[in-house]
């Protein structure tokens, strides 16, 4: 056997699939940490320009020009729901703001009695953050019960309860769901999807454990591309292939993880305490090799034959995997940055091949031991270990190869776009330049 071939089997019959970030061995040290500042000043200080890069910030933005707005959503028929604490009085403005933002569905609103604002819920949940212990998984402002949800095991209920006492915080105005802590799988890898070309979103990648290519960007005149930074820490090398020729990159850029510091955005503070290490992505970029430029499939993401063929357990088979060869990429034409609870939403992964489901949190703030993710969303479709790093996508009503880019799938839940690029500070060249037909 090659020696490459066999290293790199036995790498991947032996190693612990990361299903989620945040083990002991993954924490980067963080930057020295900053001086914190005034969140009510900071606050205050800010004010909203360009576009909100999460459904939470634009939910308080709205909330802001409509006092009592609750947030929005889709139900199963695909109707726009907003919630508002006094409808009558309300919806003339919240009707105007929505189609101002030009919001899907604006002209048929079914209007949802709410109890509690988005902001009002929002500042909550920022207070509950600061209790976290283990056996907290997440907290979320739910737009669709208009609630803060928060996951813990049964052995940190009390703690929950005691931690609204304190914090005055009503306990009508708080959901608990049992959660527990996502487990690492011990899995055995084989090659699902075979060394292919073009390179693009969904296809296998090897860093010494096996993930996904998420999505391709070009920056600074080079194409890279991302996937989920517990594949890939900073100078990793990645593979698409089982032969020392077939490497395609390396990780040039991974943001270290910080602490010990309010991190401000649109008027929304992300507090991180000093014995934490917070971040908005699971997300690292990788630049190709000079030898494969010319094989990036820029904007682009693989598309199987079959939706949903898998169902949820150890996978089994690769007729899911199986790429589509009259129809065999969507094409991303745009990025996703307000995906509200109750859309419909895609992944593309080489384990478990493209799945799709409802969206069930939408800027969820997301705990494992001592690392943080802020704003993660939930739900979409099924995937397993070696999914990391999957492109999510929405599809664009009316055609049928058009995408929009949502984000990168992480194990549990999903890093949106606008959180990986609060990430990396940048907004990402990701949207295809091709006009015509995406068969390759």
């Amino acid at each position: 056997m090659h020696a490459s071939l066999s290293r790199k089997l036995h790498a991947g019959l032996v190693v612990l699939a990361m299903s989620t970030v945040g083990c002991a061995d993954d924490i980067r040290t963080p930057e020295s940490a900053t001086a914190n500042r005034d969140k009510n000043g900071a606050e205050a200080g800010e004010h909203s320009s360009g576009p909100a890069l999460t459904i939470d910030e634009e939910f308080t933005r709205m909330a802001r020009e409509v006092p009592g707005f609750g947030g929005y959503y889709y139900d199963e028929t695909g109707t726009l729901n907003v919630v508002l604490t006094h409808p009558s009085a309300q919806l003339d403005a919240a009707r105007a703001l929505l189609r101002m933002r030009q919001v899907r569905g604006s002209n048929a609103v079914v209007v949802k009695q709410g109890q509690y604002g988005f902001e009002e819920l929002n500042r909550w949940r920022a207070l509950l953050e600061q209790e976290a212990k283990p056996g907290w998984v997440f907290t979320d402002v739910d737009e669709v019960r208009n609630r803060v949800a928060v996951g813990v095991s049964r052995a940190s209920r009390a703690e929950l309860m005691a931690a609204l006492s304190r914090l005055q915080i009503p306990a009508a105005a708080v959901l608990v769901e049992d959660a527990e802590p996502v487990q690492e799988q011990r899995a055995a890898y084989s090659h699902l999807h075979q060394w292919n070309r073009p390179l693009a979103g969904g296809l296998y990648v090897y860093t010494g454990v096996f993930c996904t290519l998420g999505f391709n960007v070009r920056r600074e005149g080079k194409l890279g591309f991302f996937t989920n930074t517990h594949c890939a820490r900073l100078n990793t090398t990645h593979w698409q292939g089982i032969w020392d020729s077939d490497r395609i990159g390396v990780t040039t850029e991974d943001p270290p993880f910080w602490s010990d510091r309010t991190d401000v955005y649109n008027g929304l503070s992300y507090v991180c305490p000093s014995n934490k290490y917070c971040r908005f992505s699971d997300a690292s970029y990788a630049v190709y090799d000079d030898a494969v430029q010319s094989q990036v499939k820029f904007g682009y993401i693989f598309r199987t034959q079959l939706e949903n063929a898998y169902t949820g357990g150890e996978p089994i088979g690769v007729a899911q995997l199986k790429i589509d060869e009259a129809h065999p990429f969507f094409r991303i034409v745009g990025k996703a940055y307000n995906v509200a609870a109750g859309e419909t939403i895609h992944k593309m992964g080489q384990r478990t091949g493209w799945t799709s489901g409802k969206v069930n949190k939408t800027c969820a703030n997301s705990y494992n031991g001592n690392t943080w993710l802020f704003c993660q969303m939930w739900g979409g479709g099924a995937g397993y270990s070696g999914d990391s790093g999957s492109p999510v996508f929405r599809r664009v009503p009316g055609t049928d190869a058009d995408v929009e880019l949502v984000g990168m799938y992480w194990g549990s839940g999903m890093s949106p776009i606008g959180s990986i690029e609060k990430d990396f500070g940048t907004t990402l060249d990701v949207v295809a330049d091709e006009v015509g037909n995406p068969a390759f």
